[in-house]
């Protein structure tokens, strides 16, 4: 139970065009107010940090926003404005230092207060995909057919979101793996590896998968990856979790487990003309000759 501590919130305060610095396409970004309270129980006061981040809805890739970016936002001509931080509750000085104490007490502890925020998860269509699933209600649902059929499911500050994408046939897991981290490698950021780390055996939808966990920085706080490679009659599907701090990451977790579970394949054959499924470690079938 969260008692006292720093309580984290993010507030969009609009949308604008830039070009993005890691997807280098000039792309809607999200204007969030990510701020920092001190909290008692229900009782937020003492706003004590508040930054000004861009979230591209291209990537979703999130960062500081410069001045530069501010001035340069392409708004329609609607301003964007700042999220008042006000605290809420009249509290005394002696009030104030038995909070100061009890934040010190709790400690890392309250930094998972994201986490405990409950979410509803609902039935949802893959649309580009051919896949049910259950997500997150109250998300942002983003299919898309470039480069390759995918959905991205993202919560409205960014700090979160997953990917599923189907994405080629007739190859071993690890083979997909590796295609994959060959593709991210200088769009993703600090501390993302090259080569993908050792894979752990997984289902998803009830099928055979490996996941492998990154983790990296783009920023002061922790991020994590964690990656899941799967196959429905011979085609790969690359499933991707993405949080943003300690908080955000315990979350994603629950929430892959929830996710993959809930996985349901529509199709019951695939284009291309369906493989045998690889298993972990299998050899891809030879294609024929002609």
């Amino acid at each position: 139970m969260f008692i006292a501590g720093f309580h984290h919130l993010d507030r969009t305060r609009g949308t604008g065009w830039l070009d993005c610095p890691n997807c280098h396409e000039h792309a809607a970004q999200d204007v969030i107010d990510d701020m920092t309270f001190l909290q008692l129980l229900f009782y937020r006061f003492s706003p004590v940090r508040r930054k000004r981040m861009l979230v591209c809805r291209k990537c979703g890739f999130r960062r500081p926003a410069t001045n530069e970016e501010m001035r340069h936002l392409e708004t329609a001509g609607a301003p964007v404005h700042r999220a008042v931080m006000a605290p809420i509750g009249v509290l005394g000085l002696g009030f104030v230092a038995v909070i100061i104490g009890l934040i010190a007490w709790v400690g890392q502890s309250s930094a998972n207060a994201l986490a405990d925020a409950r979410i509803s998860l609902i039935q949802e269509s893959g649309q580009a995909v051919p896949v049910n699933f259950q997500g997150p209600s109250a998300w942002n649902y983003d299919p898309s057919t470039d480069p390759v059929p995918s959905m991205k499911v993202s919560d409205s500050g960014g700090r979160m979101y997953f990917v599923i994408k189907r994405v080629t046939d007739a190859s071993t897991l690890e083979d997909l793996l590796t295609a994959h981290f060959n593709d991210e490698v200088g769009l993703t950021t600090t501390g993302f590896p090259s080569q993908p780390p050792a894979a752990k055996q997984a289902k998803v939808g009830g099928q055979n998968a490996i996941v492998v966990v990154v983790d990296y920085s783009q920023g002061a706080e922790k991020d994590q990856q964690q990656i899941f490679i799967t196959a429905h009659n011979g085609v790969g599907y690359v499933i991707t979790y993405v949080a943003l701090g300690d908080a955000a990451i315990k979350t994603m977790t629950d929430m892959a487990v929830q996710v993959n579970k809930s996985i349901q394949w529509t199709a019951a054959t695939e284009t291309p003309p369906p493989a045998q499924s690889p298993s972990p470690g299998a050899s891809p079938s030879p294609s024929p000759t002609h």
